[in-house]
């Protein structure tokens, strides 16, 4: 008996306090060409002791079965962009815990690197100087919220004799597990709250309307 109150014992130690304490390395990267779009993830934690990979193509994406697609209903554009248009206000709520978490992660290597041709000198300069601007300003985006350990290697190469393009992208980030756990409870926790004062409010309209 006493063997299984300390299996019990030690089981949660575990789970409530060396779970939370562990750091999961996390290493992203994608491909992407005129031929080909891949993307890649890896996950090490417990000290290298657990491992996660998978890997995912633009064909595993697009892979949906033709009964699959003749079953769906069509989405109109109309209400697609109405949707899209609500996005920001839909997470506006949740904002302020995202950014708490993103702040916590540890950004150990960021690469981008691109290579542009168009097959005309005057048109694939002017592309070049565009995915700079992009990609300036999505560095200068993630540096408000992410801590980056070394300078992100960001490069653009104009190919003047042929017509390409490929992008590379890597990158490899620390996450605390404890971090992750809490952020999810807490995204939880607002979303119920905010489902309530929806409900509330749907009843307060309701009965105004009635009256």
């Amino acid at each position: 008996m006493s063997w299984f109150v300390v299996s019990i014992l030690s089981f949660v130690v575990f789970i409530f306090v060396i779970v939370p304490l562990l750091t999961v390395q996390i290493s992203l990267s994608a491909i992407l060409s005129s031929s080909v779009i891949k993307t890649y993830i890896k996950g090490t934690t417990f000290f290298g002791l657990l491992r996660f990979q998978k890997e995912w193509s633009l064909a595993d994406v697009l892979s949906i079965e033709k009964d699959e697609v003749e079953e769906q209903v069509p989405i109109h554009f109309s209400s697609f962009l109405d949707e899209w248009k609500n996005i920001p206000q839909n997470i506006r709520p949740f904002q302020r815990i995202i950014t708490q978490f993103l702040i916590k992660i540890k950004m150990n290597q960021f690469e981008w690197k691109t290579i542009i041709g168009l097959g005309d000198a005057a048109d694939t300069g002017i592309a070049s100087g565009i995915i700079w601007s992009i990609k300036g300003s999505f560095v200068s985006w993630l540096r408000n919220y992410l801590s980056f350990y070394k300078n992100p290697n960001l490069s653009v190469q104009a190919n003047y004799q042929q017509t390409t393009f490929e992008s590379n992208f890597q990158c490899m980030m620390k996450i605390k597990v404890g971090n992750a756990m809490l952020t999810a409870y807490k995204l939880a926790r607002e979303w119920k709250r905010q489902k309530k004062r929806s409900f509330a409010q749907t009843e307060k309209d309701r009965r105004t309307f009635n009256a």
